[in-house]
């Protein structure tokens, strides 16, 4: 499988750990498993982590993914969702300006720690 989904080891967050370049397919694939967790645990932060795994859905896909896809995946509207990216790494910050305008709390981020800081401040 070219991703990992699993509960942080506190139990406080949801981690995807993506091994293969960010495509549509594996974005729908990563959301099932992460809308299954979230209605067996109630967890409700999303810890995506995409280091080493551009983005290569191009625009069309990605504002597909965060109008369409998201939703009808079961991924609730009151998640938080942190993406952790390459120092450098760009490819994913239209996915955060699609998700946050589709109506999704998503935020980019190159610092694990900085990532998992802002999604344990959660409201």
């Amino acid at each position: 499988m070219s991703f990992d989904v699993f509960v942080s080891d506190d139990g406080t967050y949801i981690v995807g750990k993506a091994h293969a370049p960010l495509t549509r397919d594996l974005a729908q694939q990563m959301a099932k498993e992460y809308a299954k967790l979230i209605a067996s645990t109630g967890i409700r932060l999303v810890l995506n982590d995409v280091r080493g795994a551009k983005n290569s859905m191009g625009i069309l896909n990605e504002y597909e993914f965060a109008y369409r896809d998201v939703a009808s995946l079961g991924i609730p509207r009151n998640i938080r969702s942190a993406i952790v990216s390459d120092a450098g790494d760009s490819s994913h910050d239209f996915q955060e300006t699609v998700a946050r305008n589709s109506g999704y709390s998503v935020k980019v981020f190159h610092s694990m720690e900085q990532a998992v800081e802002w999604l344990l401040a959660a409201p």
